[in-house]
């Protein structure tokens, strides 16, 4: 049953957006926001405060010396004793976001509703709703970003337990594996899941979680439990390399060539992939023969006229 503090508190929230909604519609400049996470009484025990993305005009933008050179601007307002997160973003880059082609893409789109509350510019609703519709269907993209969080931690936790002999930040590294692949298992759903991500698949694969989760938390400095874990996270990886990694592997088969790890970096730069992560799915792939790597020629700045190598791969599939 719902307690009488989580309906008042839901209230707090409510009457701070609406007055927020009402102070920011006589600024002009100001030509929507979106609320980022839904406002209910089953999640409100959560929230301490509201995220916001506030679209404004291009060319208004006022940055702060906090910003630094950060393309994305974030400000802490309040209202009515709620503080608000909110993300400023220039109309124009929002557009590229709609579009996919900004770091800040709606990408995690499966783990918060987004909803326009205020808008006075009808293309903005239209990009919006077009892009919030597909970010949930673009099940691939996701897929492959959280996997390579996987193969990383998986990778990092293996050193610490085998080389390191490090039990107890091996465990970590299991756990953070253990939350990639939770958000992975919501992703294959594909439903949209603001509740603790972990249960929700613990639901779905009790035994995967009990394995890699709740034994590695009960047990953390147990060898054998670590090297369990680690075996498992091994076995979904091969299982669902192939889904999971989909786009990756069908990038490198269109180029049919040796591709160096920049040029991969970069067609993949707008979907929250870091560098650091693919090259991890690809030692992987290579570990498992399905890439063959080599080493390309690279230049560090536009003036070098020496050159270092970087990593390539090529796709096998003989």
């Amino acid at each position: 049953m719902r307690s009488e503090k989580d309906t008042e508190k839901l209230a707090r929230f409510e009457t701070a957006l609406r007055q927020f909604i009402e102070r920011i519609e006589q600024d002009r400049y100001v030509l929507a926001v979106v609320l980022v996470g839904s406002l209910t009484e089953e999640l409100i025990w959560r929230r301490e405060s509201l995220s916001l993305w506030i679209i404004e005009a291009d060319g208004v933008t006022r940055r702060l010396p906090s910003d630094g050179e950060d393309e994305r601007i974030f400000r802490i307002l309040v209202e009515d004793g709620i503080n608000l997160h909110a993300e400023v973003i220039p109309r124009s880059r929002f557009k590229k976001m709609v579009e996919g082609a900004s770091r800040t893409a709606f990408s995690c789109n499966f783990f918060a509703h987004r909803k326009i509350v205020f808008s006075r510019d009808p293309s903005i609703a239209n990009w919006f709703e077009k892009a919030n519709r597909l970010a949930t269907k673009d099940q691939e993209r996701e897929l492959l970003a959280f996997s390579t969080w996987t193969i990383h931690a998986h990778r990092h936790a293996s050193k610490r337990l085998k080389v390191k002999e490090d039990l107890e930040l091996a465990a970590q590294e299991i756990i953070n594996a253990a939350h990639s692949i939770a958000h992975t298992e919501i992703i294959r759903l594909g439903e949209i899941c603001e509740q603790d991500i972990i249960y929700r698949a613990m639901d779905g694969a009790p035994k995967l979680f009990k394995t890699i989760y709740l034994d590695v938390l009960a047990k953390r400095k147990n060898r054998r439990v670590l090297t369990t874990a680690l075996e498992a996270i091994e076995e979904y990886l091969e299982e669902h390399y192939e889904a999971h990694l989909k786009p990756l592997l069908a990038y490198l088969k269109k180029q049919n060539r040796v591709v160096p790890l920049s040029e991969i970096s970069d067609h993949f730069a707008f979907s929250q992939l870091h560098p650091f992560h693919l090259e991890s799915a690809c030692e992987w792939l290579e570990r498992k023969g399905r890439l063959q790597k080599v080493s390309a020629s690279f230049k560090l700045t536009k003036r070098s006229t020496e050159r270092v190598e970087e990593p390539a791969y090529f796709l096998d599939e003989g």
